[in-house]
């Protein structure tokens, strides 16, 4: 910093101490105004956090597992991300103001080749690491060197109180689990460069009477805190592993217990999530009155160098290599998506390919910060020109009705309230035109607030067609003849769009059908 911006720093310093001394409440009122503009408009700086994937691959095979579980016809392949090309993000992340890094993903942080070499990089930058992991590759030398890599927290994957349920549901050898509390233990002891703790738990019928075994384990390992959370959907039949609602009350009854037990030595826990199912949609969904800032301070780039706006989102906003992560970052899908997730209270509607509606662990920080600032958020129509889900839904079923093959067998969508929209969603789900993927409580992913993107709805232009019988040229054909409207695959699909596109595909099907 030059001497001169060091003395505009301190002038202004100044200037707040005297506006603060002569007026406390009018300098919370600039410092609102500050932060109301930071979040309200586009950012300036790049985000606070990153979660990087450096790799799919993995070392265990949990039962719940969305990519390596052996429930699945075909586990996720191992891919790494090259570390020149880490390097090169971590350098541009640490220049726009990148405090933490996060790595995690669909794969073990430590089965990449240079998970070192990429937590040394981190630390020499000045960012902090978080890192999640099953906890299989660590090793006492490598547990030792954390702290000096300025890892900042670590979560371990437990999932159960007894070693023949951890080797049940991870599929790893029964002795690791005390081994990992070991390591655990040590690291607990490590002074006050230590990395935070935690232990976690997904339930399931596998593993849900023992989670006070599990606290027990965690608090004499010294963890900080315990996640306890609930199986997300899954893209396979995982009905089997799904609680009752009298294994839901013995939970609730155990969480207490442990909850008091923990809290008198000072473990957190952690239940923001556990079952995003149990209440309706509507219910549980906290964004109907709540914005979302994640667009600002958060982002995700996974193996490949694909960009997501979030965790729970499959939105692919840009590639780091479409020049770099900061055009991205500036770009308009990132700009749009952002907009999105501010109107939401307004709207009522979600952004393309994210998932909101099933749980999120960004909501306390937003809720802190919508509290902390006093946003208001001015009501705004309610479809705002974009189709959902549940518009496409319905313009199916009105534009391609002669082709669609009459599928009426009934199936419950806790999403969908009107029969009739009930009966839509059936003959989609069906034929698996509007399916997303499985869900252990039966409930499905029909979201119909839920927009659709353009990439997303030529996607199930193309389970249509499919359906209809058309070969896969004839189907990439009609719907490159029919497109309506343009734009970035990412960002939303404008109503008109929709409906003059499926209008010209059916008139192109009718064609074909006589």
């Amino acid at each position: 910093m030059s001497v001169a911006s060091r003395l505009g720093a301190g002038a202004k310093a100044a200037a707040r101490g005297v506006v603060g001394a002569f007026s406390p409440r009018l300098l919370r009122r600039i410092q609102l105004s500050r932060a109301q503009r930071r979040y309200l408009r586009e950012p300036t700086t790049g985000p606070r956090r990153l979660l990087l994937e450096p790799t799919t691959g993995c070392n265990h095979r949990c039962e719940m597992c969305w990519d390596h579980s052996l429930r699945l016809s075909k586990q996720t392949p191992a891919r790494h991300m090259g570390f020149e090309q880490v390097r090169g993000l971590l350098e541009e992340m640490a220049e726009m103001g990148a405090q933490e890094v996060w790595l995690a993903g669909r794969g073990e942080p430590f089965v990449h080749p240079q998970a070192s070499e990429i937590l040394q990089l981190i630390g020499s930058l000045g960012m902090g690491s978080i890192i999640t992991t099953n906890g299989g590759p660590l090793t006492e030398e490598l547990a030792d060197r954390l702290p000096e890599w300025g890892v900042q927290q670590l979560s371990v994957s437990i999932d159960s109180g007894r070693p023949e349920t951890y080797a049940a549901v991870h599929h790893a050898a029964p002795a690791d689990r005390a081994r990992i509390l070991g390591l655990s233990r040590r690291l607990s002891q490590g002074g006050d460069g230590r990395p935070r703790l935690l232990v976690s738990m997904v339930l399931s019928q596998l593993n849900f009477r023992e989670l006070p075994e599990l606290a027990r384990d965690a608090i004499e390992a010294g963890v900080d805190g315990i996640v306890i959370g609930g199986m997300r959907p899954v893209p396979f039949d995982s009905t089997d592993l799904a609680l009752s609602e009298d294994d839901w009350a013995r939970v609730r009854e155990d969480l207490a217990k442990v909850g008091a037990t923990a809290g008198l030595v000072g473990v957190d826990v952690a239940v923001d999530n556990i079952r995003p199912a149990e209440k309706t949609r509507a219910q549980a969904w906290r964004y109907g009155d709540m914005a979302c800032f994640i667009g600002h301070v958060f982002t995700v780039i996974d193996v490949d160098g694909n960009v997501h706006g979030c965790c729970t989102c499959q939105n692919r906003l840009g590639n780091i290599s479409e020049p770099s992560f900061r055009e991205v970052w500036r770009s308009r899908p990132y700009r749009l998506y952002r907009k999105i997730l501010r109107e939401m209270p307004s709207t009522g509607l979600t952004p393309p390919q994210c998932e909101c509606r099933h749980g999120c662990g960004h909501v306390p920080e937003n809720a802190a910060l919508q509290r902390e600032l006093g946003f208001e958020f001015p009501v705004r129509p309610a479809d705002g020109g974009f189709a959902t889900r549940e518009d496409v839904a319905r313009g199916l079923c009105r534009h391609l009705d002669a082709a669609l093959p009459p599928l009426g067998e009934a199936f419950a969508f806790a999403d969908v309230e009107e029969d009739s929209m009930r009966e839509t969603a059936s003959r989609l789900r069906r034929v698996g035109i509007m399916a997303g993927i499985g869900s252990m409580d039966g409930v499905s992913l029909f979201e119909p607030q839920r927009m659709v993107a353009r990439g997303e709805f030529e996607g199930i232009l193309r389970r249509a067609l499919a359906v209809c019988g058309a070969e896969e040229k004839r189907a990439e054909s009609l719907i490159g003849e029919s497109r309506a409207g343009s734009g970035h695959p990412a960002e939303p699909l404008r109503k008109r769009d929709m409906e003059e596109w499926l209008g010209r595909l059916a008139v192109r099907l009718a064609e074909g059908l006589e």
